[in-house]
């Protein structure tokens, strides 16, 4: 079985990495990709090297909601896993087509979940 390849991206380094770590944990076996940027994460998932995004909402170049859209327009049925803080985040995620939303005051106990629930269901 091939490991399955997770694209993170999120402009905040600090959430970034512990994103990546509880990506790691969860999947040890996984390939992992970090993006700060939208558009670097679009261009490997246009690669079609991604098996699962985990993205931010609010983000200066291209923000999650409009990352998201641009995946479902082109009928890429990617999981992709919504984490933020922001109060608008759920609701212009799921608008968008994401499949799951994570608070990001509670990555730590939920983000594991959500990825195995999606990498499972795969």
């Amino acid at each position: 079985m091939i490991p399955p390849r997770i694209v993170v991206v999120d402009d905040d380094d600090a959430v970034r990495s512990i994103v990546m770590a509880v990506a790691r944990e969860t999947l040890p076996l996984a390939s992992l990709a970090e993006h700060h940027s939208s558009l670097h994460a679009l261009q490997e998932i246009h690669n079609g090297s991604a098996d699962l995004l985990i993205t931010n909402c609010h983000m200066p170049d291209m923000d999650g909601p409009t990352l998201v859209k641009t995946i479902r327009q082109e009928n890429n049925s990617i999981p992709i896993i919504m984490v933020s803080g922001s109060d608008d985040a759920r609701e212009l995620g799921e608008e968008a087509g994401i499949d799951r939303f994570v608070p990001k005051h509670t990555i730590i106990p939920e983000l594991s979940a959500a990825i195995h629930s999606l990498m499972d269901a795969a």
